[in-house]
């Protein structure tokens, strides 16, 4: 990737994203201006954002119209219709605005593969660890899964989420009509891993990777499966990151 790239806000993902990209990084900054960051990253450079709720929509909104910056937002204020998912690498190609889900939505993203392709249309999505607060009904992560699915171009679906926060790594589980898992990854990219039969998703073993591990389990007779998948919510986001800024650069 030949821009040079400000890493603007604090955050682990920005951390570890720092480290992917080593010497790529031209600024790395709690707080600043557009056009500082315009300054050291140049008219071709690229801005990763990673703020709290209700800070970087104007910020990437000078960086891209007033300095034709590329801006990915990590945080939670661009993820909303007219913004490009920024996981999906193919989609991002040659963007100049982008967003990437949180960790959380990721993981139950990947978990509900092998259900929304088979156009389900109810999912209950339940979500353990990686931080955060408890929520019995977990409406943002329930929105941000359906501005997801709107960029694939689903049919609406009906979502509800909980969310248990604590420890280190994330698994996301999936309730819903029954699917084969072979019909979300049976090409599957090379981050992810498929479970072996008797071999359940485990984010103890994906500590400071890209990998996320995902596992149906099918009870056709019942008529629903449960999809699970694990991840590193840090690396597994900067990793993330990472590819959406080669595709947002061309």
């Amino acid at each position: 990737m030949a821009a040079a790239v400000a890493l603007v806000g604090t955050s682990p993902e920005l951390a570890a994203l720092r480290q992917l990209l080593g010497a790529e990084v031209a600024l790395e900054v709690r707080r600043t201006t557009a056009d500082h960051v315009e300054q050291a990253v140049g008219p071709r450079g690229m801005a990763v954002l990673d703020f709290p709720k209700g800070e970087s929509r104007e910020f990437a909104r000078a960086l891209v119209e007033e300095w034709s910056l590329c801006v990915l937002d990590l945080g939670p204020d661009l993820r909303a219709a007219g913004v490009t998912c920024a996981f999906d690498a193919p989609r991002a190609l040659g963007k100049r605005l982008a967003a990437m889900p949180s960790a959380a939505a990721l993981a139950a993203y990947m978990a509900a593969a092998p259900l929304i392709r088979n156009r389900v249309s109810r999912l209950a999505v339940h979500v353990f660890g990686g931080g955060g607060s408890a929520a019995l009904n977990d409406t943002a992560l329930a929105d941000e899964l359906g501005w997801i699915f709107d960029q694939d171009g689903l049919p609406p679906t009906q979502r509800v989420a909980l969310r248990i926060g604590g420890g280190e790594g994330l698994v996301a589980t999936v309730l819903g009509g029954t699917a084969p898992l072979s019909e979300a990854w049976g090409a599957a990219p090379s981050w992810v891993r498929t479970c072996p039969p008797g071999m359940d998703p485990d984010a103890s073993r994906l500590k400071e990777t890209d990998i996320a591990e995902v596992a149906v389990v099918a009870e056709a007779a019942a008529g629903w499966s449960v999809c699970a998948c694990a991840i590193d919510p840090v690396w597994f986001r900067a990793h993330a990151a990472l590819r959406a800024l080669r595709a947002m650069a061309g």
